[in-house]
């Protein structure tokens, strides 16, 4: 987290980048996994990795089809060093930001499919987040989605792990550990906002707050993907 700041400090246009991919990546893994799961299939690597990022584009690029002005003008917002006009010289057109989601949406489907995914379920759920991502305003459809989808869903999931003797988190304890990381947060926020420049708005500063906290909490999950995978994937086969 320390060193991600700091790369927002010196170069804010590349770590802009790094949030943007890290977060296609993130949230697509993360709804790519609970398919997955949900569909009883192991984690065939191209696939997942397919899924994964046809997933992500959703909620990063649905809501500029309607809302470029709004999205990038939130992008620039981050850094002096990012130029809102450059930004909008490098967006697609409209019609071509909601080709791309549609297609990286079908292709979803396509990976569900081939999974044996519910696809009348994924279709739903593809066709819910679309709407809401594509036809809300920007800060409130992408705080819904982040806080009752995707949030929702880790801590749920996390709950299970701390639950599960496999994993071996069973004798500890969650709110215990959630506290703790609480108050390490905290502190980093409080360094965050000494380094920052003055005159932020509130939302930037909260967005690269996010950005940093987001770099460990994605390396960590990647990791419980990779021994969840592991784990399934060396479990015996029952038989009636």
């Amino acid at each position: 987290m320390a060193l991600y700041a700091l790369l927002w400090y010196f170069l804010p246009a590349l770590s802009a980048a790094v949030f943007v991919a890290m977060t296609i990546w993130h949230w697509g893994s993360a709804d790519a996994t609970r398919s997955f799961k949900r569909a009883g299939a192991l984690w065939p690597r191209a696939l997942w990795f397919l899924g994964s990022l046809f997933r992500g584009i959703l909620p990063m690029l649905a809501p500029a089809v309607l809302y470029a002005d709004v999205v990038l003008s939130i992008v620039a917002g981050w850094s002096p060093g990012i130029d809102q006009a450059d930004l909008m010289a490098m967006m697609p057109a409209g019609y071509w930001l909601a080709l791309i989601v549609f297609a990286a949406q079908v292709g979803w489907l396509m990976v569900m499919h081939r999974i044996g995914a519910p696809i009348k379920e994924e279709l739903g759920e593809t066709l819910l987040l679309t709407v809401l991502l594509t036809a809300v305003h920007p800060l409130v459809s992408v705080g819904i989605y982040f806080t009752f989808w995707h949030a929702w869903y880790h801590d749920r999931r996390l709950r299970l792990w701390y639950e599960s003797t496999t994993i071996g988190l069973a004798d500890r304890s969650k709110r215990r550990d959630q506290v703790i990381i609480m108050i390490i947060t905290l502190l980093g926020l409080g360094a965050l906002l000494y380094l920052l420049p003055p005159g932020r708005s509130t939302l930037s500063v909260y967005l690269v707050a996010i950005s940093i906290m987001t770099m460990p909490h994605m390396i960590v999950v990647w990791l419980m993907d990779g021994r969840e995978s592991t784990l399934l994937s060396t479990a015996p086969v029952q038989t009636p």
